[in-house]
């Protein structure tokens, strides 16, 4: 008896360390004594291995050994103790160049382009704005049409990186030059024209040509050509009081046309400026035939300026344009031709709409400076086309296109 009681007390002893032990540190000991352990979410390391610490009692768990990828570990994050290895070639984009550890994939510290034609002596990277024009201040494109009275009309296009254009000049024997100095010299501040473009060498369009050369200066100088010495007078006039500092040339098939690019402190730009002349000069029989239409692009968006045509220049637009002058805006004065070329022509004018891909999205503007009957006629035109936009417009008309695509017109 005395020794089962001896080893029951014995038992007792062994039992009672074991169980404070159990409830000193476990996962769910007895009796809710003790907690739950509260792991780490980052790893602890040394050089050799990463484990996870519970906050409250220092027990550790997930001994591994590091798994080095690139100079360090791909779980805990450690960085082997290495010399960075430093390949040749760069990484690089548009701001600098660099190198990465070929070990570790560390970088080093990203240094400026060195440039010298365009290209960086060090990384090789070319430069995408190559030889671009800076601009401060990028504008609107604006075309704004003035009909000069007696079936005159010249246009000023403020192009969006500060250049001008001037198409036509009015019309002879109407003294439209006091409204030419008022428009371009006081109201917009002009003194220098980049682009003097004549669409034909009719009276119609050149009356005061010979004035704005010797007025203003004038830089290039875009004429049309001369077909069986029907220029008018005063477009005669413009060319030899011209000086020798303007640049003429005379409009082919495409010898002139303008792509320009260039961009401010975030974005590149372009406008491209086609002279569109259909019809070969072997072709020609009047001044009428050879007029030139201007096709501007800007922002996705794309302007048609087209004024006197005969029934000859209709049918050339129609065979070399068809199906890929998509225009979002016509701005027409009238068509004209011996009769009338677009209300006369063999489907009634509908092939030259049709060639140039007009929609009932678009703008179709008219300018009042033919008889109110031509113009009338030609208002119909469109309407059987089904293009029922069409803005009237009795003196003044301006076309806007923003960076972002975005056209507005208003008239006065």
């Amino acid at each position: 008896m005395k020794n089962k009681l001896l080893s029951f007390i014995f038992a007792i002893c062994l039992i009672i360390p074991c169980g404070i032990m159990l409830t000193a540190c476990g996962e769910n000991p007895p009796g809710g004594g003790g907690h739950t352990h509260n792991w780490d979410t980052t790893y602890t390391y040394n050089s050799a291995s990463h484990w996870l610490t519970c906050n409250s009692c220092d027990e550790k768990k997930n001994f591994e050994n590091h798994n080095i990828v690139n100079g360090s570990c791909s779980v805990c994050g450690y960085v082997t103790s290495h010399t960075h290895s430093w390949p040749n070639t760069y990484q690089k984009d548009a701001t600098g160049h660099w190198k990465e550890c070929s070990t570790c994939g560390a970088e080093s510290a990203k240094a400026d382009h060195d440039y010298e034609n365009n290209v960086c002596q060090e990384c090789g990277y070319e430069n995408p704005n190559a030889g671009l024009e800076m601009v401060s201040s990028v504008r609107d494109l604006e075309i704004i049409t003035y009909d000069t009275g007696a079936s005159g009309v010249f246009t000023l296009v403020c192009l969006p990186d500060g250049k001008n254009m001037v198409i036509d000049a009015g019309n002879e024997g109407f003294d439209t030059n006091m409204l030419v100095e008022d428009k371009l010299l006081y109201t917009y501040g002009l003194s220098t024209i980049d682009y003097f473009v004549l669409t034909n060498t009719n009276a119609a369009r050149t009356g005061q040509a010979s004035y704005i050369v010797q007025n203003f200066e004038v830089k290039n100088f875009y004429t049309p050509r001369e077909i069986n010495n029907s220029a008018s007078t005063c477009y005669k006039s413009a060319l030899a009081n011209t000086p020798n500092t303007c640049n003429i040339v005379e409009v082919g098939e495409s010898n002139c046309d303008i792509t320009h690019s260039f961009r401010d402190n975030e974005n590149t730009y372009t406008y491209t400026i086609d002279f569109m002349l259909p019809v070969a000069t072997s072709d020609c029989v009047e001044d009428l035939d050879a007029s030139i239409a201007i096709s501007i692009e800007y922002a996705g968006k794309k302007v048609l300026i087209s004024g006197d045509a005969t029934e000859k220049t209709i049918h050339g637009y129609y065979d070399k344009y068809n199906g890929q002058k998509d225009v979002d805006i016509l701005i027409t004065s009238y068509l004209y031709t011996y009769p009338y070329a677009i209300v006369n022509s063999e489907s009634n004018g509908k092939d030259y709409l049709a060639s140039i891909s007009l929609d009932e999205n678009d703008r179709v503007i008219i300018y009042s400076i033919a008889e109110n009957t031509r113009v009338n006629d030609l208002v119909d035109c469109f309407f059987e086309a089904g293009l029922p936009i069409v803005n009237n417009i009795e003196s003044t008309a301006t076309v806007t296109i923003t960076s972002l695509g975005v056209v507005s017109v208003t008239a006065e």
